[in-house]
């Protein structure tokens, strides 16, 4: 009904903006990550990291993570949930709307909702990407990723 109603293109609505946070969860969560890697290693003695040092800088960086992007997260649910029941509304005037309702306080409590969950699987997430992938890569095929 929808794509012969609104068109083909009515199947992307709302796939830029996911596509966006998509790519700011995984970037920051790297970018995090790799600068709380590079800090670790200026402290160690021998110049590498450890798998827990590792571990640890992949917690560092899913935190920062989770902090600078849960905000986006909560919005993109919310023009989801909006879209759901037949609201057009943007991002910003939704955005823009609850401001003006809640407040800046009311607003950062309702933007931090789900904080906890999130930063679970941001932190699970990032440990598993950052340090296990790699050590498991390099069990089954040797240190091939390495050599080039």
């Amino acid at each position: 009904d929808v794509v012969r109603d609104e068109g083909l293109l009515a199947l992307m609505k709302g796939s830029n903006v996911f596509a966006l946070k998509r790519a700011l969860d995984w970037g920051t969560r790297f970018i995090f990550s790799d600068m709380f890697e590079a800090l670790l290693v200026k402290f160690s003695t021998t110049g590498t990291l450890t798998t827990g040092e590792k571990v640890v800088a992949s917690l560092m960086g899913g935190t920062l993570s989770t902090i600078s992007t849960l905000p986006l997260d909560v919005l993109v649910a919310k023009s989801q949930d909006a879209k759901k029941a037949g609201e057009a509304v943007s991002a910003w005037d939704m955005f823009q709307a609850e401001l003006e309702e809640k407040g800046w306080g009311g607003l950062a409590k309702s933007y931090m909702n789900g904080f906890e969950a999130r930063l679970a699987h941001v932190c699970l997430t990032t440990i598993v990407m950052k340090t296990f992938a790699p050590i498991a890569y390099d069990s089954l095929y040797g240190n091939k990723l390495h050599m080039h």
